[in-house]
């Protein structure tokens, strides 16, 4: 083998070592949005376990219904549908977990509460871990807390609906 073949195999390897670790980096890694609620920990864990408060904060990305004792049925509006069954875990007040029913699949959300400082309310970590890409998942997981925000502080979310620009929405 001469040289340029040496370098041939050894290009094909680290490109195979490298597309291995980002296709692991890809499926295992999560994304974080974080935002400052001026509640108390209760009112947004309670919002988070209840399934038509839920529905009014994802509404214009998901469809959320409650599928018995602690589990939520989530169907996405775009992607053709596609639903994700998941269970609520409830770590005190500390912690709310939405896990995929299915223990093989990684999807998972999970949410963090901690006190904001000076007495401004609750801060809210979210992270998702999902096969959705990056981009997607941390811009609706900003967009889920900003609207929860809203419903809590206002009773209800932002929209558009009714605006006279002449634009489509559904909500």
């Amino acid at each position: 083998m001469n040289v340029v073949d040496t370098a041939k195999e050894q290009v094909k390897h680290l490109v195979e070592v490298v597309t291995d670790k980002v296709t692991d980096a890809a499926t295992t890694e999560s994304r974080i949005q974080a935002i400052t609620i001026g509640r108390p920990r209760a009112d947004i864990v309670r919002l988070f376990q209840d399934a038509e408060l839920l529905a009014e904060v994802v509404g214009d990305f998901a469809e959320v219904h409650s599928a018995g004792q602690g589990r939520l049925r989530w169907t996405f509006l775009f992607d053709g549908g596609a639903a994700w069954d998941c269970v609520i875990v409830v770590e005190d007040d500390i912690r709310v977990r939405f896990v995929d029913v299915h223990p093989e699949r990684t999807a998972e959300l999970t949410l963090d509460f901690r006190d904001a400082p000076n007495d401004l309310g609750t801060e809210v970590t979210a992270r998702v871990s999902s096969p959705a890409p990056g981009a997607l998942t941390g811009a609706l997981a900003y967009k889920a807390l900003y609207r929860a925000r809203a419903v809590l502080l206002t009773g209800e979310a932002p929209t558009i609906k009714y605006n006279p620009s002449a634009r489509d929405s559904q909500r």
